[in-house]
Order: C-alpha cells, then sequence, then structure tokens
C-alpha cells in the first residue's frame, strides 16, 4: 500500500510498504515483510510468544522467543535483519546445565550471568550492525 491508507475493519497486510499517513482503527493482522516509515503506535500491541524447538533463536520470527533447558545448550541467532536496529526477548526456563551464547554476544564485563537451576530467566538481545555484534543483558532468577 504506497498511499494513504484508511479502515476501521480488520486490516490484513502482507508484504507491503505504507508510506505517507496509515489511520487503522480496529484490528491489523500483518504477516511477512511490512515496511512502515515513521511507524507510531497510539495504544498497546500484541507480539507473538515463539517457541524455540531447537537451539537456534530465527530472528524472522519474532522478537519474543522462549525456551526450557535441561543440558548444556549451545544457542544460535539466524536470519537477523541486515539492516537497521533488532532487539529480541528469551525468557529461559532452566532446568539443568550451562548455557553458551554465539560469539557474536557481547555481555556487561564480558562475563555472561550466572543461573541458578530451577528458575526462569529474561535476556534481551539487541543489534544494530545485522549481528555482527549483540549487545546481551539479563533478568536472572525469577521463580517458575
Amino acid at each position: 500500500v504506497t498511499a494513504d491508507f484508511l479502515t476501521t475493519n480488520t486490516a490484513y497486510i502482507t508484504n507491503a510498504v505504507i508510506s505517507n499517513d496509515a489511520t487503522i482503527a480496529g484490528d491489523v493482522d500483518i504477516t511477512g515483510e511490512v515496511d512502515c516509515a515513521g511507524l507510531d503506535v497510539d495504544g498497546t500491541y500484541v507480539a507473538n510468544v515463539t517457541a524455540v524447538s531447537a537451539l537456534d533463536i530465527d530472528c524472522s520470527a519474532g522478537n519474543y522467543f522462549t525456551k526450557t533447558i535441561n543440558a548444556n545448550s549451545t544457542f544460535t541467532f539466524s536470519s537477523v535483519p541486515s539492516s537497521g536496529a533488532y532487539s529480541f526477548t528469551l525468557e529461559l526456563t532452566h532446568t539443568s546445565g550451562t548455557v553458551t551464547w554465539p560469539t557474536s554476544v557481547e555481555f556487561p564485563d564480558d562475563t555472561a550471568p550466572t543461573l541458578a537451576t530451577g528458575k526462569t530467566h529474561l535476556f534481551m538481545f539487541v543489534t544494530d550492525d545485522g549481528g555482527t555484534k549483540f549487545r546481551g543483558a539479563a533478568l536472572v532468577d525469577y521463580d517458575n
């Protein structure tokens, strides 16, 4: 959609470029890649929660991921957007084992946090160079 866009019903947008003014009052289902120049969100938005089946975080699948581990686990990040800034959160339920992060991840003081077993931990990662470097932060040791 390259022009003014207005809907008051459910909008389905797939692989589009939205420019100029866009006002959507109602539900929006966006799939594929949609470029929105100057996007302002007034109110709440909901993102999907993506369960990670193996140990690869597929960045094209969303921005909020969940994973439970019960063994030594080495994560990888794939399909990182090549331009702009990208961030995601990983909600990690840690039963046992150690976590190894990609070499592209840098934590404060170059030290990944120590994780207690039987707890849930939140990790936030951000990159602005296509994934060459991710800066990571963690909130650890929440009760399950």
